[in-house]
């Protein structure tokens, strides 16, 4: 079946669709004339009409599922189409109108439903297998997503887009050497240079395929320079950009997101009850690291002067942790993953939402096209991306005097709200496994472990290089890296052959349970964090069983934060102010093992009392912070920069200034 002349959306006007012969009722000729005036409510009032009098006609269910598109009418469109598609399975047309808008309804599940309902092998329309394919991944299946992407490009073997999305979905499965291949292919046959470009880079960055990284960042560079778009922010967090550079491509993706949206009315008061409604959105309310950190806060915020409410629009995996979170919101906790923005735009309003805290950011299945609709007053970016957004749509950021220095204005879209002490909230109900030795882990009972449990993405070069000099003068010394997907270890090791260290010194820690992860980290000796990326919520994990962590203080959020980290832990000597002073630490710590023995005595000391792990001051200081936005709003002032007292700015006196 061909559907290349019935691209979704087109009209079905004049003498009637192609699906059907011609008839002479008035219902449907006015239809008819009303469509092609445009008037589509017009035309679909009389659609209806004619179907009172042949509700078996495929063609006349057609043209109304089209006039109730063009209303915006998602669902009653849908509904025709599929009418349409039962009377007559081989209409080309009626498929397309309603995977069209089960598509942008984000009923993904209906669409794979839809689609599986029919034949799809004898459907040549290869759009329709793309969009079988996106919602197939968007649903986290992700292997029958491959089949129908490459169902795509048996029927157009030049598909860019196929090959794009063939890469995200490699990347998803942990593949990213198949990912980054694809992503050249869809770079070769024109598809968005930039976004290939940096897509290629990141994927080589996953897989610790570093041989052409150098040429990479430079021809990105230079499309970027050349004023070729900019890449997903996200990417740029990891290509030693400076923070007005991410900016850019914020700004940039800000664009993309919230063009043609418009914003609903403005809000009158409505906090009749004297507490302000904070709304969280995200799609992590499950077993996710932003649960790990949060959780606890939810369950301490003060229900006298805030109601709280959660707009989930992700999956529930039935997991400790979402009953945890649904808990602690109650009847608030609204499931929105079927929701179309729009219809979660007027649950937030209907809901009265004062400040409307997005916890994704530019991060992997976000909504954050929700926040163009100005659902609630104030709306803010907290936690879930270390940068600016680039919106107006998002007033606030919040940070710390450390993440977010008032100084670093020139970075952030939004005005900056700083917490006193760490921006980072954290969970004290985190599990602890059972203790075991480190013959468990596979680690030599008398060796000096350096570790990190960071994504293989954040490893660089230069870095390594690092690592590996270290090795080298420690003899005694190993380290322990996280095991992100099954291919980076064979670069790692390669790598580390060609700067004459024996593979043998590298171990490896696959992905656990968080009770088991955390159980394990005390079996390491000291934490080398990564750079231009850290560690964030791995770094707490590490602060929290008592391992130290070594890190470099750059100068955007990203690079910042487990100085900020430290800094709440009461370790500021180990946030170095370069690469040099990083390995010089290091290289001290494991000679003088007093030293390093006398931090970590320190740190489990001080764990139950310092800042980054105080969840009571953490939520107060919090709530502070949103009734001064909120005080703000309510007194007609614009947002402006809210930093902290001098006098509650956490001890950030570091390595650089030793």
């Amino acid at each position: 079946m061909s559907l290349a002349n019935h691209a979704p959306g087109a009209g079905v006007t004049g003498r009637g669709p192609a699906c059907a012969p011609d008839r002479s009722d008035d219902p449907h000729r006015r239809g008819q004339t009303y469509a092609s005036q445009g008037r589509w409510a017009e035309a679909a009032d009389a659609y209806e009409a004619a179907l009172s009098q042949s509700p078996n006609d495929s063609a006349l269910w057609l043209n109304l599922a089209q006039a109730r598109l063009k209303l915006d009418d998602l669902a009653r469109s849908s509904d025709a189409a599929c009418r349409a598609l039962a009377l007559d399975p081989r209409c080309g047309p009626a498929l397309a109108i309603a995977a069209q808008c089960l598509e942008r309804a984000g009923r993904q599940r209906d669409l794979v439903a839809l689609f599986r309902s029919i034949d799809m092998q004898a459907i040549d329309e290869a759009g329709l297998h793309l969009k079988l394919g996106i919602a197939l991944a968007r649903l986290g299946h992700y292997q029958e997503a491959v089949g129908a992407f490459f169902d795509v490009l048996q029927r157009n073997p030049r598909s860019a887009d196929a090959f794009a999305q063939l890469g995200n979905v490699f990347q998803l499965l942990r593949m990213p050497e198949e990912a980054r291949e694809s992503f050249r292919n869809a770079l070769a046959l024109g598809r968005s240079p930039v976004e290939m470009a940096a897509a290629v880079l990141f994927t080589s960055l996953e897989a610790s395929s570093w041989g052409n990284i150098g040429a990479d960042l430079a021809a990105l560079n230079n499309l970027v320079a050349a004023g070729q778009e900019q890449p997903s922010p996200f990417f740029c967090l990891n290509f030693s950009w400076t923070r007005q550079q991410q900016l850019a491509a914020s700004r940039a993706q800000a664009v993309r997101l919230f063009h043609g949206i418009t914003p609903l009315p403005a809000r009158a008061a409505s906090r009749a009850d004297g507490r302000i409604r904070i709304g969280y959105v995200s799609s992590d309310f499950h077993e996710h690291a932003t649960a790990h950190l949060i959780a606890e806060m939810f369950e301490r915020h003060d229900r006298s002067r805030f109601e709280i409410h959660a707009y989930s629009y992700g999956d529930n995996d039935g997991s400790p942790m979402r009953r945890r979170i649904e808990d602690a919101f109650g009847p608030n906790f609204v499931q929105a993953r079927e929701m179309t923005t729009k219809e979660l735009a007027d649950r937030v309003r209907n809901d009265a939402i004062d400040v409307l805290i997005d916890l994704k950011g530019y991060t992997l299945h976000s909504r954050n096209d929700l926040f163009a609709y100005r659902a609630a007053p104030v709306q803010v970016n907290f936690l879930g991306f270390p940068g600016s957004l680039g919106s107006a749509h998002y007033d606030y950021i919040i940070g710390d005097p450390i993440v977010t220095p008032i100084e670093h204005a020139d970075g952030f879209a939004e005005k900056i709200a700083q917490m006193p002490q760490c921006y980072q909230p954290n969970d004290r109900l985190r599990p602890l496994g059972a203790p075991a030795d480190r013959a468990h882990w596979g680690l030599p009972q008398d060796a000096f472990v350096f570790c990190c449990f960071n994504a293989n993405y954040k490893i660089t070069p230069q870095l390594f290089d690092r690592w590996c000099s270290l090795l080298r003068q420690v003899d005694d010394a190993v380290l322990w890296l996280f095991v992100a997907n099954s291919q980076a270890p064979k670069n790692l090791l390669a790598q580390a052959r060609t700067r004459g260290i024996d593979p043998g010194r590298l171990v490896w820690a696959k992905g656990l349970p968080l009770a088991e992860h955390l159980a394990r980290l005390p079996f390491g000796d000291l934490f080398l964090d990564t750079y231009p990326v850290n560690a964030h919520t791995t770094a707490s994990d590490a602060l929290w069983a008592g391992l130290p962590v070594l890190t470099i203080l750059g100068d955007s959020f990203v690079s910042r934060v487990a100085a900020s980290l430290l800094a709440a832990a009461g370790l500021p000597e180990l946030v170095a102010k370069d690469l040099d002073q990083y390995e010089r630490i290091a290289l001290e710590l494991a000679r003088d093992r007093t030293r390093l023995r006398a931090l970590r005595q320190r740190l489990a000391a001080q764990r139950q009392s310092c800042a980054l792990f105080d969840s009571t001051r953490h939520t107060r200081d919090f709530e502070a912070l949103i009734a001064r936005m909120v005080d703000r709003h309510e007194r007609r002032l614009p947002p402006e920069h809210l930093p902290t007292a001098p006098a509650d700015r956490p001890n950030t006196r570091c390595a650089r200034d030793a």
